[in-house]
């Protein structure tokens, strides 16, 4: 009987463990989410942070909030939102968090950059918007224009502040946020 009590209790925890694998997995968002300077990838950022809230008091600019759409991982995390501002890559998130969620070694290992979604920019769209350009404080570096019309951008100049994403007026947005890896 002992035997038989263990099988079906090795089967339970397996079939336990496979459903909360599995209910993470789908719980992932597909929503471009950003996470605040100093996170690692989203695995270890979600697993450290305590969802306290004080990296987004400290946030000087504004640009941190906690994440508010249902999701059991990510509601309450403290998450980029670039409609409300940019950031002023003060760090004083990273020193707000009291549980290494954030940290300054993955300034060096991770990078955030813009990146335009062309098909949405209206400046493809033959309609006069320089917005991004002009809102760049790397302009002509991270920013470029083709043509004098037709903005490109230089991941490798990025400075990952969002200004670009702030000013740009189309909804939803021309531009998301990125995170890579440093070379």
């Amino acid at each position: 009987m002992t035997d038989r009590r263990r099988f079906f209790k090795d089967i339970f925890s397996s079939i336990t463990k496979a459903a909360a694998e599995f209910a993470y997995e789908i719980s992932k968002t597909t929503d471009n989410v950003v996470f605040p300077p100093g996170s690692d990838n989203e695995d270890r950022f979600t697993a450290l942070c305590e969802k306290c809230g004080k990296c987004v008091d400290k946030c000087k600019s504004g640009v941190l909030e906690k994440h508010k759409k249902l999701n059991p991982i990510l509601l309450d995390i403290p998450v980029m939102n670039f409609d409300n501002n940019y950031c002023e890559q003060c760090y004083s998130c990273i020193e707000a968090c009291p549980s290494n969620a954030l940290e300054k070694e993955n300034l060096e290992k991770f990078k955030l950059v813009a990146k335009l979604l062309k098909d949405k920019c209206v400046a493809f769209k033959d309609m006069f918007c320089l917005s991004c350009y002009w809102s760049c404080p790397n302009i002509d570096k991270a920013i470029t224009l083709r043509d004098r019309n037709y903005p490109e951008f230089n991941p490798i100049e990025c400075k990952g502040c969002g200004r670009c994403i702030n000013s740009c007026p189309t909804e939803p947005k021309s531009i998301i946020m990125v995170k890579i890896k440093n070379d």
